[in-house]
Order: structure tokens, then sequence, then C-alpha cells
């Protein structure tokens, strides 16, 4: 996409806008796709699920891709667990994986008889007061640090909230029998953002996880190893995650983990980030400009309240500044509009002098972007926009004030 073409975008759609290219979700879906058919092929026929996490970006426009591919979805809220289903998934394509939710919630799963995936021991104990003799997966933690851009992404190891380490397993064994509880699927996740320098990484928390399942008589009839997500993009022009190279290790020690498990009849990989994030920006305009201290400050209308990924994670995003200066470049940070000094979306860019007025674009946006924003300070979320070959599509309506208080009890 040009930048003509994006200036197009703004000018019909207004700033901030949200823009995803359908090819590119389309390319990325076919890639899991493959991966999903070649590790079935090395798995003597094993079957191999895709569970796109709705987390990533929970828009119809995207999961209905999702879906053409014949993928599966993965939900933690009830709205996306709503949203999947207007989709069309059927509740064999959604799995539950949730985090500290209440019963009445629980109900709601049971009831729409989606396989729910529960992670730690006082959640089983709710869900077997309450729907007895059935069906759950559990999230083990299986204490080896996970992987992740951020400490705040890594879903393994002792700083994290989630899974059930083994220390507590004789005590989830015991409310399993209790309630007659079938444990019918195991699910790790080690964290979020790998690439080809973390693959042994990854596959050595998967060799974890599986000898922990090995070494409990409690797991030999489970059916289902989830494996959980993390396959990364390159933000900083790194090398693109290789399929082959992940495949050939995962084949390898799966195939090995088959040998003792007869029995096993799935496994499932959870790819969110990986299938909108490079699809997708985020535009704006530079509303400001000032130097102050030996420092410019380039503040746009692109806020944390539109894309919080920097400010919450130290987060890097490739930026473009669509100005005509072409002879003048500075080194900027780059600023929303949020009364936060935490609101910097980017530290020490070398840019063109920008104008105010002048479009900014910021890459890699399709994967926790829209989907992490929010009102704070009483800014509204922006308007998303599907580009198809020449053709442009609103996805999803720019909020107004009057949507916003339409909610409140005045």
């Amino acid at each position: 996409m040009n930048k003509e073409e994006i200036k197009r975008l703004i000018n019909k759609y207004g700033s901030p806008l949200y823009i995803y290219k359908e090819d590119i979700i389309k390319k990325r879906c076919k890639e899991i796709l493959d991966f999903k058919h070649n590790l079935e092929s090395n798995l003597n026929g094993i079957k191999v699920n895709m569970h796109y996490s709705t987390k990533a970006n929970n828009n119809p426009a995207i999961l209905k891709i999702v879906k053409e591919y014949d993928l599966c979805v993965d939900c933690m809220s009830l709205l996306e667990l709503d949203i999947n289903q207007k989709c069309g998934f059927e509740k064999e394509k959604i799995l539950y994986v949730c985090n500290n939710i209440d019963v009445q919630e629980m109900k709601k799963v049971y009831e729409a008889g989606i396989l729910i995936c529960l992670d730690s021991i006082s959640q089983i104990e709710i869900w077997g007061q309450n729907f007895s003799n059935s069906n759950i997966m559990i999230r083990i933690n299986p204490g080896i640090d996970g992987v992740g851009h951020s400490r705040k992404v890594i879903t393994s190891g002792k700083e994290t909230k989630f899974g059930i380490t083994e220390e507590n397993f004789d005590k989830m064994f015991s409310i399993i029998k209790k309630y007659n509880l079938n444990i019918i699927g195991i699910h790790q996740h080690l964290g979020s953002l790998f690439l080809n320098d973390k693959i042994n990484d990854y596959i050595n928390g998967v060799r974890r996880g599986l000898s922990i399942v090995n070494k409990y008589s409690e797991f030999n009839d489970v059916e289902i190893i989830d494996l959980g997500g993390g396959f990364g993009v390159p933000y900083k022009g790194e090398e693109k995650l290789d399929f082959s190279l992940l495949e050939k290790d995962l084949t390898t020690v799966l195939n090995s983990f088959l040998n003792k498990h007869k029995g096993l009849k799935e496994f499932k990989f959870e790819p969110g980030r990986y299938i909108p994030c490079e699809s997708g920006l985020i535009v704006g305009k530079v509303n400001a400009i000032k130097h102050e201290n030996n420092t410019y400050w380039i503040g746009t209308d692109i806020g944390m309240n539109q894309l919080v990924r920097p400010s919450m994670y130290d987060a890097y995003h490739e930026i473009d500044i669509l100005t005509d200066n072409k002879d003048k470049k500075i080194t900027a940070n780059i600023c929303g509009n949020i009364c936060e000094s935490g609101d910097i979306i980017a530290k020490n860019r070398k840019v063109n002098m920008p104008s105010v007025g002048d479009g900014i674009i910021v890459y890699n946006a399709g994967a926790y972007g829209y989907s992490m924003a929010s009102n704070y300070t009483g800014r509204l979320r922006p308007a998303e926009v599907m580009v198809s070959g020449d053709k442009d599509k609103l996805i999803r309506k720019r909020e107004t004030i009057e949507y916003i208080e339409s909610n409140i009890v005045w």
C-alpha cells in the first residue's frame, strides 16, 4: 500500500485509523494451514488443529478469513465467544481458554457445549461443584521460564499467574476424582513472540511439558495436547519465523511422545499475533512539533489509548512520517495526545522533519492494537478498514461521544 493511498484513506475515514490488508491476512492463514498439514503428515495422521487466538484481533472481518481457511479459534471471554459463534465457528472449533472466571461465566460456556481449559485448582473445584462428570482441559505450568518479548508476556515459570505447577498436582487429582471429571486435554503456553533464535527455547519448553504428561498415570488417557502459540513476527527487520525449522524440531519431539501415548488424538496450537499483525497499520496525523531541552517531540493523535504496546511493553514499531520535507532529518520522540508521560510511541527515531498536518504510519499494528485500545482520558477508539485489492471497506465504525455516553446512567 503506497503512501498516497494511505493519505486517501485518512481523508476518507478520518484519523486516527486502523487499516488491514486482506491479502496479507490470507497469506498468513495459508502459512499456518500449510504448517498444520505438514505436521499432520509427519505425525502419521494425528490431527493437528490451529486455534487463532481471538484476543489478538477480534474483528469479524478477520475472523471470517480465519474460518475461510478452516482454522479454529480460542476465546477468553463471553464477548469473544459470542463473536466467534456469530462468525459461524461450530462449537467443536472453539476452545475456551480462561483465567479466573466466575461460575456464571462457566455456566454459559458449559451450556454452549464448548470445551473449557481451566488453569487453577480452585477453578477446577468450582467447575466440578457445578458440572461434575464432564470433560475439561487443564493448563499446566511446566516450571521453566517461557519465551517472550517482555516479562509481561511470558506465561510460564515462577513469576507468572498462569497454570498449575506440579506441586499442586496431588490436590488437583483429588478434586478431579471427587467430581468425576475427565481430563481430556493438557494445555501449556510459554509466552508470546518467538522467532528463529528462540525456537530451541520453545522446543525445550514443549519437551518439558510433555515429560510432565509422561510422568503421571492420571494423564494416560489424555486425548489432546495444546502447546499454545507465540509464533512471532519481525518488528525490527529480524528474520521471519521459519516454519520448516519449527516443523522439523516439533516432529522429532512429538513423534517421540506419541510412541508412549498411543491414545492421543490431537495436538493444538494457538497462533494469534502471526495472522493479523503484519497486515495492520495505524495511521494518524502530526498535531504538534516542539523542541525542548535539545529534544524534538512530534505530537500525534495516536495515543496510548489507540496503541498501548509501546507504553506497556516498550514494544518497537517501525514508523514513517508522510511529509514532503525530504531535506532535513531529525532525531525525535514521537508521542500521542494522552496526559501521561508514558504516552510515547517511539523514542530517539530518525525521521524526516514533519509539518503539522502530515500523516504518520505505525506498522505491524494488526495484532494487540485495536483489541487493547481503550477510552482512557475520554479519547475515542478509531475506525477500522479492510483493504482488498483496490477496494476498501469500513469494518468497524469510529466511536462517537454519543455512543460512549449511551451506556451511562445519568
